[in-house]
């Protein structure tokens, strides 16, 4: 029986998304059926909606993984090291079809605003800064647009820099600016 958190079931969900991510790098999101998901992947239609809902629903979900392991790494915001950077852009070669697409989104969508909400919260919470200073919020949404540019450009290039590279050019800008 293939039940939730079986490995037969997560064999299917890993396929699923990893057909769709390989499908994004040449198409539209919009355009990407759910018919063309299954023929890639050699599943059934009922396979997949024993997954998702439909391809919004597993757009949200690949985005929460990926938004969410990003998170992580930053311990929501809590971590700000160069070590952290280095593993953000490991993280996003590592996960470069993903990023590839999302990254092209002209949009926050609702998982990077989640997170973005998450680490703003938990800075304020764990921090000793004024809980109704908004320049915190302009602050962390101009320093993730420009990390998003970097690793969006990055992709671009084929990741010719080493994540470390990244790292160092990423905070150099940053504390000269500061």
């Amino acid at each position: 029986m293939n039940i939730k958190n079986n490995k037969r079931y997560k064999t299917s969900s890993e396929k699923i998304e990893t057909i769709f991510l390989t499908l994004i790098l040449n198409n539209k999101y919009e355009d990407i059926t759910i018919s063309q998901i299954c023929k890639n992947a050699e599943i059934n239609r009922s396979t997949f909606y024993a997954h998702y809902d439909d391809i919004n629903d597993l757009i949200i979900k690949i985005e929460a993984k990926f938004a969410n392991g990003m998170a992580l790494i930053f311990d929501f915001g809590l971590r700000q090291t160069h070590e952290a950077f280095v593993e953000m852009f490991t993280f996003v070669e590592k996960n470069k079809y993903f990023y590839k697409a999302f990254l092209n989104i002209p949009y926050a969508t609702l998982a990077e605003t989640n997170i973005k909400n998450q680490v703003l919260t938990n800075i304020k919470d764990k921090t000793k800064i004024n809980k109704d200073d908004i320049s915190l919020f302009y602050r962390a949404s101009f320093f993730g647009a420009g990390i998003k540019e970097m690793c969006r450009l990055w992709l671009e290039r084929d990741c010719k820099e080493s994540p470390e590279q990244m790292a160092q050019l990423l905070l150099k800008e940053y504390t000269n600016r500061a």
